[in-house]
């Protein structure tokens, strides 16, 4: 079933490729693209409209204007606004950074090991980083190959676990797919002793075995929604980080948009428990501020205590 609705960064990954299409084949009408997309067609109207309101960051100038009268006819055209793109956008250092972890990963999978595009891909990305990005080096590709086997045969895994309160537990799940968020990796599953589809950090697993049993019938009727960390939960935080720890806003979902204030990125991002997100600032040494609710502050000032008497370890 197509998508009838999809967030801010999937309106944002549509409205590049519609661009990149419409320009190239010319007018394409709203029903094809969204077969093409596989999403509504309300989804591709509102794509549009993002595309239509997009500006020159260094004039208000347009980039493209949509042409209304075929749009009402249920057409996608644009023709090139004042601002013309004499040369390729730049990509930000985030898109660099996203772009450069994703072809890490693939490269690391045996079937893409001697792939040439590949190859090439990931040689020109890394002269417009300033280092050279790679797979989180926690991971466990051993693991990893095991679990990627073990969704391929539809079988149920078993593995310890540590969440991130610190929390040690044995778990036994029905794995159904691996998610790439920022480098972190996300095992999407349903868990057998939660009764219910639950995300795992991927880093966080060891002693993971494949026990060839089948996996549930629960399991094969669960919809993994595009959210890793869940929708219907959590609280919100709002934090503001400088440059050097600003990958922080990597490790949650975001809440609106982020901004800039005084150098510092500032954001809000939901949590799965107030008391995670202190072990996540103090890591930073004073380059995250929590700036509300106080109940986030307080927790990070009492987690920040409790480390310097020794109580607690800060490392994930």
């Amino acid at each position: 079933m197509p998508k009838q609705e999809i967030d801010g960064d999937g309106v944002f990954n549509l409205a590049l490729a519609i661009v990149g299409l419409v320009m190239q084949e010319g007018g394409i009408e709203i029903a094809e693209l969204a077969k093409h997309f596989n999403v509504s067609e309300k989804a591709i109207a509102k794509a549009v409209h993002a595309i239509t309101n997009s500006e020159d960051l260094t004039s208000p100038q347009s980039h493209f204007y949509l042409d209304f009268d075929s749009f009402d006819e249920g057409i996608v055209a644009f023709n090139r606004g004042s601002a013309h793109l004499d040369q390729a956008p730049v990509l930000s250092r985030y898109q660099q950074t996203s772009l450069a972890i994703g072809l890490e990963y693939l490269a690391s999978l045996p079937e893409f090991e001697s792939n040439k595009d590949l190859t090439e891909l990931r040689t020109a990305l890394s002269g417009s980083v300033t280092q050279r990005i790679v797979v989180n080096a926690n991971l466990n590709l051993d693991q990893l190959g095991v679990l990627r086997d073990a969704i391929l045969a539809s079988h149920r895994v078993e593995f310890d676990y540590i969440n991130q309160l610190g929390k040690h537990s044995h778990r036994s799940v029905d794995p159904l797919r691996i998610d790439l968020v920022g480098n972190k990796h996300y095992l999407r599953g349903y868990c057998l002793d939660a009764k219910e589809l639950r995300s795992f950090r991927i880093e966080r697993t060891s002693n993971l075995s494949d026990t060839k049993l089948p996996i549930s019938k629960e399991a094969t009727q669960e919809i993994i929604p595009d959210e890793v960390y869940g929708t219907g939960v959590g609280e919100i935080v709002e934090i503001a980080a400088e440059s050097s720890a600003a990958e922080i806003f990597w490790n949650f979902p975001v809440e609106g948009q982020l901004t800039k204030v005084a150098g510092r990125t500032r954001g809000f991002i939901k949590v799965g428990n107030i008391a995670a997100i202190a072990r996540h600032v103090v890591r930073y040494g004073g380059a995250v501020e929590v700036i509300a609710p106080s109940t986030a502050r307080d927790a990070v000032r009492d987690f920040a205590a409790r480390s310097l008497d020794g109580e607690v370890v800060t490392e994930e």
